[in-house]
């Protein structure tokens, strides 16, 4: 089975939250299943950001909605939104 790569884009609760912290907070809020493999920082304007983050969950049936159910109610996160979503090739052995 493959993987997904769901790329979201996340606004903080305010500019005072750092972006380790929220990062964190979407990390706390995804399943089991679900692991963070990039993240960073888009300034917008007067101290404001958002992270954009790359998140690797199983390829199964309803798992994009899940990861942004997920990352929706982390605690730091006002906004969220999906940009992408693609599928992870695997590796062949050689």
């Amino acid at each position: 089975m493959g993987s997904y790569l769901v790329r979201v884009k996340v606004m903080p609760s305010g500019p005072e939250v750092p972006s380790g912290e929220l990062l964190e907070s979407v990390k706390g809020a995804l399943e089991k299943d679900m692991t963070v493999k990039s993240s960073k920082e888009d300034p917008i304007a007067f101290g404001l950001y958002a992270l954009i983050i790359d998140i690797v969950a199983p390829e199964e049936e309803g798992m994009v909605d899940k990861v942004e159910q997920a990352v929706a109610k982390a605690p730091l996160v006002t906004q969220s939104e999906l940009l992408g979503v693609s599928r992870m090739s695997s590796r062949l052995k050689i």
